[in-house]
């Protein structure tokens, strides 16, 4: 069981839809921020407009006072132009960090003193096969992914003494448009499955599942993590 509602980032992209919906499925309500809807809200989801880029915003919504927030899915990603680090902009660069790390910071921050006074909380990033590994004219995205698990490992070394876990999941290449990147790359999905031990493509509900588990009443041991979901693709 799942304790409290759930706040998540990026919850219109593939993975974070997938997340939402297994939540919503179980009655349990989702707090989705993304910077539009471009679906369906699910029963029990309510959605938040704000623009990650913009991390200093983000104390505006107060999220402390929304009702019962015991959870934190940060699940935005961006991945920025596909590019090596000399023609990458300065401003790709922050805003890459910005969305992929600063605004976990910023909300995860809020939301820690009211789950230690509570003694419970569970905070979750969805980081990348990238925080393992380096990729060409990925450089920005695989830094800030690695600096996203820092992050979460150094948030469950200093706060899980008051019941808070700080997890994070590294997913490899998963079927949505972030992780085809068709438009950069051609026949990139054929090129996956072929790379990948596992012979195949995640899918957005594998990725879910986990992320199910881990935010279990019943996982609370469970902490400082990075759980790889790749099918082998970071172990050779």
């Amino acid at each position: 069981m799942i304790r409290g509602n759930v706040l998540i980032t990026g919850g219109m992209g593939g993975i974070g839809s997938s997340i939402v919906e297994i939540l919503c499925k179980q009655e349990i309500s989702c707090i989705t921020i993304d910077k539009k809807i471009n679906r369906d809200l699910f029963k029990n989801e309510i959605f938040l407009e704000i623009d990650l880029n913009f991390p200093g915003k983000i104390r505006e919504k107060n999220f402390p006072s929304y009702k019962d927030i015991q959870n934190f899915i940060h699940c935005a990603g961006f991945g920025g132009p596909f590019v090596d680090i000399v023609s990458l902009s300065d401003n790709d660069f922050i805003n890459i960090f910005n969305i992929n790390l600063f605004s976990a910071y910023f909300i995860l921050k809020e939301l820690l003193p009211k789950w230690k006074l509570n003694n419970y909380g569970r905070f979750l990033g969805i980081a990348s096969s990238l925080s393992i590994i380096g990729a060409k004219n990925s450089v920005a995205y695989s830094s800030s992914k690695h600096a996203l698990v820092g992050f979460v490992k150094s948030i469950g070394a200093e706060w899980g003494e008051f019941g808070i876990t700080s997890n994070c999941i590294s997913p490899g290449y998963v079927d949505t448009r972030m992780g085809i990147q068709e438009e950069h790359v051609s026949d990139h999905k054929k090129k996956i499955i072929e790379m990948t031990p596992s012979k195949k493509i995640s899918q957005p509900s594998e990725i879910a599942r986990v992320v199910n588990f881990i935010l279990d009443d019943e996982s609370g041991y469970i902490n400082a993590s990075n759980w790889t979901v790749d099918g082998g693709l970071t172990a050779i």
